[in-house]
């Protein structure tokens, strides 16, 4: 293998198991097919036994090493990343630094950022400033060189490693490109690791809104800096203009830390009432922390009902506190009663009911409800990547592991695995 036969195989799965059902065999004991499948290079069965044996301690991690060495010797990331990181947790820090060191020297940045914090465990912290320091116009690797070494005697040196003060868009989905760029947010984080919480302070409140843009990064920083540093008063005036939700969290979080729930769920009430889902989320999730569970149902339920659009994010937090609760039987009816009434598309039913059996520790249902049955036939005529995974998927829960690993042969192996 090589790393550009490995990055294809990623990809499409080509001669791999994908992840999902690789998970659905180790869960149904079918350890023969994954350790078939891992000797002859499938990458995502060595890694989900891997990270089995890893969980079973220092002689399970040795297991889980000499899996995916083979892998790792290719210079392939994902698998010199797990590596790396195995032999981080057995604290062989040693052996880590030199199987990233070739990458970093190539100016892989990831690995560059889990070399150096690496030498940052060791307190190499002149090797993580030699490291990182020409690499700051990287804001990833910036930011991790502040987190390293901000706060240690060394701040005036990466003062002058860091980009300038700019802001840029607010899409985050543009955050990639090479003329978006933001370093408020690392420039305030250096400044509180400094202690120099007043400047950082400052610093965010005058770009939380620039030139009539509102910053939600930057409101969100320095709400949650607020938060940090008890700063009560400036979270209650925060500035009118964009991200007083965040202040509002943030508030609610440090009455809770100070114990005084009741003042953080009238709070969060008060706000909730007003129509907004995400203080109503947050509100149950507070409730649900302190033990009232029939209160955060109740509100769950009103706002499933009202938020319109895309509601799975409220169904899916109910659905855990039932769970928590012990009423996993009531999550499930909540689940089939909203589709019923709602509609909406079966596989994401099914996906829901399995979610609440596996939170709630049971098997999967081992007969799958009649309104699921007849679209098998669906899933093959869709010729699509994720309609082959899912029927595999429904083959191994059927106790039939190995036509579902022939059919995902027959599916995505050769020229037909693209993705659809």
């Amino acid at each position: 293998m090589d790393k550009a036969d490995l990055d294809h195989r990623h990809r499409t799965f080509d001669g791999w198991i994908p992840p999902t059902v690789a998970a659905l065999l180790h869960e149904y004991r079918h350890h023969d097919i994954l350790r078939r499948a891992a000797n002859h290079g499938d990458w995502f069965c060595a890694r989900r036994l891997a990270e089995a044996a890893a969980a079973s301690g220092p002689e399970g991690r040795a297991t889980a090493l000499a899996l995916l060495r083979p892998f790792a010797a290719t210079g392939w990331w994902p698998a010199v990343d797990a590596v790396a990181g195995l032999l981080a947790e057995g604290e062989r820090h040693d052996e880590a630094i030199a199987l990233l060191r070739p990458l970093a020297d190539a100016g892989h940045r990831y690995a560059l950022r889990d070399l150096a914090r690496l030498l940052a465990r060791q307190d190499h912290l002149d090797q993580v400033v030699a490291l990182l320091g020409p690499r700051a116009a990287d804001l990833l690797l910036a930011e991790e060189l502040v987190e390293l070494a901000g706060g240690h005697g060394r701040d005036a040196e990466i003062a002058a490693l860091l980009p300038d003060i700019q802001t840029g868009p607010t899409d985050p989905f543009e955050s990639w490109s090479s003329d978006a760029v933001d370093t408020v947010p690392l420039h305030a984080r250096f400044l509180e690791l400094q202690g120099r919480i007043d400047e950082a302070i400052h610093l965010l409140g005058r770009h939380v809104c620039v030139d009539g843009v509102v910053y939600a990064n930057h409101a969100e920083q320095l709400a949650r800096l607020l938060g940090r540093h008890g700063r009560e008063a400036e979270l209650r005036a925060f500035p009118a203009d964009g991200g007083e939700e965040y202040a509002l969290a943030a508030l609610a979080q440090l009455l809770e830390e100070q114990d005084r729930i009741p003042e953080a769920v009238a709070l969060l009430g008060q706000s909730a009432r007003t129509g907004d889902p995400h203080s109503a989320f947050g509100l149950a999730e507070l409730l649900a922390r302190h033990g009232r569970h029939d209160e955060a149902v109740e509100i769950l339920s009103t706002v499933a009902e009202t938020v319109g659009g895309d509601c799975d994010w409220i169904i899916d937090l109910l659905c855990r506190i039932l769970v928590d609760a012990g009423r996993a039987d009531d999550a499930l009816a909540y689940i089939g009663d909203h589709f019923t009434r709602h509609g909406g598309n079966h596989l994401d039913q099914a996906l829901m009911r399995a979610k609440v059996m596996e939170l709630s520790g049971r098997a999967v249902d081992e007969v799958e409800p009649a309104e699921f049955a007849g679209s098998d036939e669906e899933l093959l005529r869709s010729g699509t990547v994720d309609g082959a995974i899912a029927l595999a998927e429904r083959l191994v829960r059927r106790g039939r592991p190995h036509q579902a690993v022939a059919h995902l042969r027959d599916r995505l192996d050769g020229p037909k695995g693209g993705r659809g």
